[in-house]
């Protein structure tokens, strides 16, 4: 029997190198340049960017919505154990890969003469996996605020049998999404799936999609029950609605890719991919960058600066894989000089070594590191550093020799902030000095 999901380390989406033109002759003009992207089982990764700038159009290319012309897009296919590719692929073969994609479009594209619950159970019959498909589909119709009970418990009308144009434009599309995750699929295109929707249901569907790639504890959930003078713009759920949300993501490991613009989700988000002019501009793990921001904040070179400014720094290392999953020889050489890696026994800096333009202030990523400073000839351990730490800033703040050895005690991964980085910063504040040399000192002395 083929795996559920990909090879360890494997994405469910790859892309590679797509470039996408629209008109012919006079009128071509390329809108996508160059883009690659891999999407990990079970990750909600949001992509941003202004109007135009080519994410839907990606979107409509991975569906096989649209000719693929250059490039490569292979989607995971769970019951064949390998991916689909999409380029070159009859209709036939388009057809298999969009049986693997659950799709929410902006536009609804509901069956006018079909009912909200019809249209559910339209999808589903697509795949034969449910044993009570009617019971399943009023779970999650009702779970989005269409069936017998509003947000606060108190009876409303259900609209199972309310056709499109008797529902409103929010309802059309909770109606949608719906049907897109009826039949739980692996993949989830979504495009701008919250943009019609009031708080309260926007959560609502994030959270499916969360509780979809990965089971989320009772407390997690618990903490999204709220009072209404409590939830604000980010809403809240309600606590009949956590049984529901349960029975609709019994299975887990979906991705999404969600387009949006919608910034009450953004923090929701596992990665987040931007674009700019049909290219993809930063491709940011959420995680990866709150562990260099976190990392930053805990050094004195950096902790008077403002947050954007932090973000900023942060955002010009990171490598695009979660701080708890090592870094690939291919992810780092698409990112040069952003992350070193050292085997056991390597020095990162040597005491004694001056300092240049070249020299960095360092993050530890993974692994552990050990520190040694010459005392009475022998080389004496002064302390132990894991993930999270930082070391090198007091050479370059004082523009003198590095006072300690750094090796790798194990394999380590660290990210490297360049000199000319750390000077802009340098001078922000006078307290960042005065720390920095009170610590240097008190270092000193131990």
């Amino acid at each position: 029997m083929p795996s559920k999901l990909p090879p360890p380390g494997a994405p469910v989406l790859r892309v590679r190198g797509v470039n996408h033109h629209f008109g012919t002759g006079d009128t071509r003009t390329q809108v996508l340049f160059d883009n690659t992207l891999e999407v990990m089982p079970g990750e909600l990764v949001i992509m941003s960017g202004p109007s135009g700038s080519g994410k839907t159009t990606i979107l409509t290319l991975v569906g096989g919505l649209r000719t693929l012309q250059d490039g490569e897009i292979e989607v995971w296919d769970t019951d064949r154990g390998d991916y689909r590719k999409v380029r070159g692929a009859d209709e036939a073969e388009l057809v298999n890969v969009r049986r693997l994609i659950g799709f929410i479009f902006q536009r609804h594209n509901l069956f006018d003469s079909l009912t909200a619950m019809q249209n559910v159970r339209m999808a589903q019959r697509l795949k034969a996996n449910t044993d009570d498909p009617d019971a399943e589909a009023r779970d999650l119709l009702s779970y989005l605020l269409l069936g017998e009970r509003d947000i606060s418990g108190k009876p409303q009308k259900p609209r199972f049998d309310y056709k499109p144009a008797a529902l409103s434009g929010g309802q059309r599309q909770r109606v949608a999404i719906a049907r897109a995750l009826a039949n739980r699929p692996k993949l989830v295109l979504a495009d701008e799936p919250t943009a019609a929707l009031d708080a309260n249901s926007g959560l609502a569907v994030v959270t499916l999609l969360q509780q979809l790639a990965r089971e989320r504890s009772d407390a997690e959930l618990g903490a999204l029950v709220r009072a209404p003078e409590e939830a604000g713009e980010n809403g809240r759920l309600a606590d009949w609605q956590i049984p529901l949300l349960k029975r609709a993501a019994r299975e887990h490991g979906t991705t999404s890719l969600i387009v949006t613009h919608d910034s009450r989700i953004m923090n929701l988000a596992d990665r987040i991919v931007h674009m700019e002019r049909g290219r993809i501009e930063s491709n940011v793990v959420v995680a990866e960058r709150l562990f260099v921001r976190e990392g930053l904040r805990q050094s004195p070179a950096f902790a008077a600066i403002l947050p954007e400014e932090q973000e900023k720094i942060a955002d010009a290392v990171l490598i695009g894989v979660h701080p708890d999953d090592a870094a690939r020889p291919d992810q780092l050489a698409a990112r040069p000089g952003r992350v070193e890696v050292y085997e056991q026994g390597d020095a990162i800096i040597r005491e004694g070594d001056p300092v240049g333009p070249d020299s960095k202030f360092y993050l530890v990523r993974r692994g552990t590191l050990d520190v040694f400073r010459a005392v009475d000839g022998a080389q004496k351990k002064l302390d132990e550093l894991g993930p999270g730490r930082y070391f090198g800033e007091v050479a370059l703040l004082l523009n003198q020799p590095r006072n300690a050895t750094v090796r790798a005690a194990t394999r380590a991964e660290v990210y490297a902030v360049n000199r000319a980085t750390f000077d802009r910063y340098r001078d922000v504040s006078r307290p960042f000095i005065d720390r920095v040399l009170a610590n240097f000192r008190a270092f000193e002395g131990a």
